[in-house]
């Protein structure tokens, strides 16, 4: 991972944490979503730290294998990011500051929470079949293994469909105009630009096997896309 990156993880990232959990504390009083953006940001720089303790090595990095691909620059890293901080930043601003355009009924925040918290046991679910092989860094390591169990069957980037629905519940639950729309125009391209990464480097390292599994699998949403 290059240098730009680990700083912007070590030193911006848990920055930017407290900030979202300063606005889930500000939307708490009006919206249910207000206590998921105040978990997740205490959450995010304090696993870090917890993490590095017990493991004596990044949350971005599971293990240290040596790297035989990988993506030089992360620019897909760069890619995604624009994507998530709109969606994560811009639904409580709005919500705070600017006129309602969408209905803020409470049933869109039941409906954002659910979905959430889909997407949380989503990604857990992927990480759990994943384990080892997780790395915020795009490459294959020594002895990486072609993962196709859980919902690695259903579709090739689990973790990402995870994401995607987080997005969707922040933006719904806020009642977001400008969170819905960040959606499609900025992070669903810096998500297909990662994938498009990803892939190219496991065709190299896995060949006709990945391309099997290519051919009987979607990429986010199974039988869609």
């Amino acid at each position: 991972m290059s240098r730009l990156a680990v700083f912007f993880l070590m030193i911006v990232a848990p920055a930017l944490a407290i900030c979202l959990a300063l606005l889930g504390l500000e939307t708490l009083g009006t919206n249910l979503l207000g206590w998921f953006l105040l978990l997740f940001g205490v959450a995010y720089p304090a696993g870090g730290v917890i993490t590095y303790f017990i493991r004596r090595e990044p949350f971005w990095k599971w293990n240290t294998g040596e790297a035989v691909r990988e993506e030089k620059g992360d620019r897909s890293f760069w890619g995604i990011l624009p994507g998530f901080l709109v969606v994560f930043f811009a639904p409580p601003v709005e919500w705070m500051v600017l006129t309602a355009v969408l209905p803020r009924a409470v049933w869109m925040q039941i409906a954002g929470l659910a979905l959430i918290l889909v997407a949380l046991a989503l990604i857990v679910w992927a990480r759990s079949h994943i384990r080892g092989l997780y790395s915020g860094h795009v490459e294959v390591q020594v002895g990486h293994r072609l993962v196709v169990s859980g919902p690695y069957r259903f579709a090739r980037h689990p973790s990402y469909s995870g994401f995607l629905l987080l997005a969707v519940g922040i933006a719904l639950g806020y009642s977001s105009l400008i969170g819905l729309i960040a959606i499609p125009l900025l992070l669903l391209p810096g998500l297909a630009y990662r994938i498009g990464v990803e892939e190219k480097i496991l065709v190299e390292q896995f060949g006709e096997e990945y391309l099997a599994y290519k051919g009987r699998t979607r990429k986010l949403i199974p039988g869609i896309w």
